[in-house]
Formats: C-alpha cells, structure tokens, sequence
C-alpha cells in the first residue's frame, strides 16, 4: 500500500496516487471520502473488470449503508438510503447524452447527493468543477493503481 500526492496547475486539482489490494479496500475507500468532503460526484474511469463497481460497493458500505450493494449494469442507476440518498449509475451501456437526459441526470447531479457514476464519458461536460475523478489500473491480478483527481 503506497500513496503520493502532488498538484496539477493547470486544472487547479489535486492529484493523489493509491496502489491497493482488495484487502485494503476498506481504507481506500476512507481515504476517497476525505479528500474533498464538498464534492457530492465521483466519476470512475477504468477497463471492464478493473473494479470499479467493488470499490463503489466498498465506499458505499464505508458511508454507513448495511444493505447490498450491486451493480446497476441493467437497471442504469442504483439508489440507496443510509438517512441520505445515494446513487450509483453505470452508463456502459448508454449510447448517447440524449438517454442521460431522458433518465433526469441533470437532476441527480444538481440534488446535492452523493453521485458515484461508472463510465461517466458522455456525461463530463455537465459536471460540476468540483467534481472527483478516479482512474483504475490494473497492476496485477490483485493490485489496482487508484489516481483521484480532486
């Protein structure tokens, strides 16, 4: 478990690196949640079993939820209440921003949240600049890279 941590002038955000196991996850997931406590969206970029949705699963469980935590691969997004509203989107299988609309994501993101969103590409135009970051890199079978931009 390693982490760095530097400044990215010419967007104005911080940059922090994480290489972690499924084993420190729970701490990740901790580390996430303190970077920026303002920030209600969280966007995460990442190949197809990188383990985006177990690390969501993990910050979600890390927000107080006790209930299960799945991916919203069918269904698009996933709400969940621990006292507040939380949600979880997976647009992998989105075509195009139209659908996003159609689905009210402009109110979701706008509902001060939390917002942990997978495959965000056809959405980060309509962001808020507060917005949270993270890239996934599969190391190994059982190491991720983790870099957050905050």
């Amino acid at each position: 478990y390693n982490s760095l941590c530097c400044v990215d002038a010419k967007n104005q955000k911080m940059t922090k690196d994480i290489n972690y196991s499924i084993e420190e996850i729970g701490r990740t997931s901790k580390i996430i949640l303190s970077l920026n406590p303002s920030s209600k969206i969280f966007i995460f970029n990442g190949e197809m079993g990188s383990g985006k949705t177990t690390l969501i699963k993990a910050i979600i469980k890390e927000l107080g939820y006790k209930g299960t935590v799945s991916s919203p691969t069918f269904s698009i997004i996933n709400e969940y209440l621990n006292g507040d509203k939380i949600y979880h989107f997976d647009f992998y299988r989105i075509k195009n921003k139209n659908e996003l609309l159609d689905i009210g994501i402009d109110e979701y993101i706008s509902s001060n949240n939390r917002c942990f969103i997978e495959w965000p590409n056809l959405i980060t135009d309509m962001l808020p600049d507060k917005h949270i970051e993270l890239n996934i890199d599969v190391i190994s079978s059982d190491v991720r890279k983790l870099t957050i931009n905050y």
